[in-house]
């Protein structure tokens, strides 16, 4: 008399491969989350950067002033044309204002009344975005 094949899986088999499973999913959420803030400070920082330079293309090509005020409890800054708003820009999920001045103005022939730096902060990640008094240089750099 022969016994008859097996043809399923153990319950032991199938615990393994779910614990495995939850454990490999555990891994990328956790990386998943990390990703994420690194993503939103990167977009905060280029977008900052391309709004100043856009407010200081604006002030040479229309001769008058702009302006971008920062507004840290709220965390959003706006950008002004000879003292009327144009657009209010708010950072992205879990980014901050880490550090930055009042306003950085830019007068009709372009150059900037202060330089500084914004720093831009995502948890233990941060950013700056760095404005050149003289020469009116836009940049960002990664803080380590």
């Amino acid at each position: 008399m022969s016994r008859p094949s097996s043809l399923g899986y153990t319950l032991l088999e199938l615990l393994l491969v779910l614990a495995l499973l939850s454990g490999t999913g555990f891994v990328l959420l956790a990386k998943l989350g990390v990703q994420q803030k690194e993503r939103n400070l990167s977009i905060a920082a280029t977008q900052l950067t391309q709004e100043l330079r856009d407010a200081r293309q604006a002030a040479l090509s229309e001769r008058t002033w702009y302006e971008v005020k920062f507004f840290y409890s709220a965390r959003f800054y706006r950008v002004t044309c000879a003292g009327k708003t144009v657009r209010d820009i708010y950072l992205p999920k879990g980014v901050t204002f880490y550090n930055a001045p009042n306003d950085f103005s830019f007068s009709a022939s372009g150059t900037p009344n202060i330089g500084g730096t914004v720093a831009l902060n995502a948890g233990k990640l941060r950013k700056n975005v760095i404005l050149m008094p003289v020469t009116a240089r836009i940049r960002e750099e990664t803080v380590q």
